[in-house]
């Protein structure tokens, strides 16, 4: 089947809203803008999202990260472009993400994340993490329309002023 399959925003209004509060609460916390969305575009990558890795990557380009960036974040471990805060943020996002098939998160990715970002801003990652999955899990599910980014960049850039 092509196209969208369900247009979960049209059924699910109040809690789509109540979601992107939630977003916009973890925006405005510890993490840098440029951070979230590089960790949000890792995580639609491993995911196989289309729609995410779209929407992510052009929101990255308004804030102004180098194609570069955007381009390497696939194989970050094997890029110099990321700092030490991007590279525990990827490592942490992907045993988060991929803890469904691991059933486990090593102690030493979990203790470099906590000494890099401390206990709070290492908390408004992870649920930052499960928040993407959701999104994630909902846009492949349903085939989310591609045609609805350019609306969600037009709210994004009215709310950051990006």
């Amino acid at each position: 089947m092509s196209g969208e399959r369900i247009n979960y925003y049209q059924h699910l209004g109040d809690t789509v809203v109540h979601l992107s509060k939630v977003e916009s609460i973890l925006a405005d916390g510890h993490l840098g803008a440029e951070l979230l969305e590089l960790v949000k575009l890792r995580v639609s990558q491993i995911n196989g999202c289309s729609f995410c890795v779209n929407y992510h990557t052009q929101v990255l380009r308004l804030l102004g990260t180098s194609d570069q960036r955007i381009d390497l974040a696939v194989v970050w471990e094997e890029s110099s472009c990321f700092t030490k805060e991007e590279r525990a943020a990827f490592r942490w996002a992907e045993a988060v993400t991929k803890v469904a098939d691991t059933r486990f998160i090593n102690d030493q990715i979990f203790e470099e994340a906590q000494q890099v970002f401390g206990d709070a801003a290492l908390c408004e990652l992870t649920l930052s993490i499960g928040m993407i999955n959701i999104w994630n899990r909902m846009a492949i599910a349903f085939h989310s329309d591609h045609a609805m980014i350019d609306q969600l960049l037009a709210k994004k850039r009215s709310e950051r002023n990006v």
